[in-house]
């Protein structure tokens, strides 16, 4: 679970991007980060899945990064933060240093599409990035037995197409739940 100290760097990081929201912002210039209650979840669901190989595909500014690397400490694990916007991805490295999580997490700078591949089977990811590449990432994850997946802005963002390509699969179980934006919550079984 998150502490005081993570959960005020989550605040302060979330009031930015509202105030960035309200000042009307290019979209390339406003952090895109889940929702704090989402990060709880995420938190907590990761810790509880004793996830130890975590990524997450679009970090943001860090929310979800504090969230996922706090899991992965918590179960001796480690995140992959792939971001492909530089400066995003700095204040999550300066937030990650600050809180002392640095040690686990593997902070890459680049286009998932290009990273995944090369990543080894993962207990839990977080997909957070471009709405239209959901689905194409999804589909180049190397998942361990048991793995979970979750995928943010399923409703906020109508992302049935999302939905329904995961849930049409034989090999995984699929679940939405309406926590922040709407999370897509998929389950590699055991077997």
């Amino acid at each position: 679970m998150l502490d005081e100290l993570k959960r005020e760097a989550i605040a302060r990081l979330w009031k930015r991007k509202l105030d960035q929201d309200i000042q009307k912002l290019p979209k390339s210039e406003r952090h895109r980060n889940l929702e704090p209650a989402s990060a709880e979840f995420i938190c907590a669901l990761a810790t509880g899945c004793r996830a130890r190989r975590l990524a997450e595909i679009g970090g943001s500014s860090g929310i979800s990064t504090i969230a996922l690397a706090e899991a992965a400490r918590q179960s001796g694990g480690r995140l992959t933060s792939i971001e492909i916007e530089p400066t995003r991805q700095s204040e999550a490295r300066e937030s990650i240093a600050a809180l002392g999580l640095a040690e686990w997490v593997e902070f890459v700078l680049g286009d998932a599409g290009d990273v995944i591949p090369k990543c080894s089977e993962l207990d839990f990811v977080l997909i957070d990035c471009e709405k239209d590449d959901y689905i194409r990432f999804f589909d180049l994850l190397n998942l361990a037995p048991g793995a979970v997946i979750v995928a943010d802005n399923i409703l906020s963002h109508d992302l049935f197409d999302y939905v329904a390509h995961v849930r049409r699969r034989s090999d995984v179980e699929s679940i939405t739940l309406p926590i922040g934006k709407g999370l897509e919550v998929t389950r590699v079984p055991n077997y």
